[in-house]
């Protein structure tokens, strides 16, 4: 079996993709990393974590930023993630999720929604039913939910696994949708890096710190890019995006993805500019605290 596999059964895939594309300053030279070198990074950085974990009244509260060259962070979409449900079937457990969000629109208001969403956990593995958005072929630089669907932090993490090979889905969606002869992805420049970082200001004030020993966890980030060549005729386009990903194995399943990046060449106006979108974890609280 794989060795990604292995420690992160705890899941089972209804999907394998990856969501949201970038582009970066990224560094010209360029050293091949495998699908397999990334998953292996992945996997190791995430640890093991049970998804039965999750319990009714976790909340996690994330909000993601956007940054235009090296300006200032600006606040696009705030989420908030409380289970209400953990429902005990047959062959699994049915989680139910209250997702609420709060964007910024064009004009600088905000905009606010609530819904609910839901999650399988198979009793076997146990295994959880995983959804991931397709990967974006000649997409646009966006927030994760900017369509105003969740994603867990897991969930992420499986996206990138299989960031660096294309489906046959996706494969015709390059030739019949976007008309190109022939599309391919390849990932570069691999890396990992770990440290302890602080607690988040809202964690700091809970009376447990969220669980986190000393009000600090280590992380670890792994991040690549990744780049798609679109093939017609004698010409092929390219695009390049940075991918990054930090995990606490301090925290648990719900809440151990800390930050998810991507950097970008975007449009703005009559340039392109660099871009670069990060969701960072603000809260975490145990629904029993």
């Amino acid at each position: 079996m794989n060795r990604f596999l292995k420690p992160l059964l705890p899941l089972l895939l209804a999907a394998t993709a990856v969501s949201c594309i970038k582009t970066p300053e990224l560094e010209e030279e360029e050293s091949p990393s495998t699908i397999a070198q990334v998953q292996d990074s992945l996997s190791e950085a995430w640890g093991s974590a049970d998804p039965l974990t999750m319990s009714p009244n976790d909340f996690l509260l994330q909000q993601t930023y956007r940054k235009i060259e090296t300006g200032e962070d600006r606040m696009l979409l705030q989420e908030g993630i409380t289970i209400s449900k953990k429902e005990e079937r047959t062959n699994d457990w049915l989680y139910t999720y209250l997702y609420q969000t709060e964007t910024l629109t064009s004009d600088g208001n905000t905009q606010q929604s609530t819904r609910e969403d839901h999650r399988t956990v198979t009793k076997a593995e146990p295994a959880m039913e995983v959804f991931t958005r397709g990967q974006k072929l000649k997409g646009e630089i966006s927030p994760m939910a900017d369509d105003l669907q969740m994603s867990l932090g897991f969930e992420r993490l499986i996206g990138l696994a299989y960031a660096c090979q294309l489906t046959d889905e996706q494969k015709k969606i390059c030739t019949e949708n976007l008309g190109y002869d022939s599309c391919e992805v390849k990932c570069f420049n691999l890396q990992v890096s770990e440290e302890m970082r602080p607690a988040p200001d809202l964690m700091k004030a809970q009376t447990n710190c969220g669980g986190l020993a000393n009000c600090t966890m280590k992380v670890k980030t792994v991040s690549f890019d990744w780049a798609a060549y679109y093939k017609k005729g004698e010409t092929t386009e390219k695009q390049k995006v940075n991918y990054s990903i930090s995990i606490t194995p301090d925290l648990p399943f719900f809440s151990r993805v800390t930050d998810y990046c991507y950097r970008a060449l975007a449009q703005a106006g009559s340039q392109k500019a660099l871009v670069t979108v990060c969701t960072r974890m603000k809260n975490y609280k145990a629904g029993g605290t």
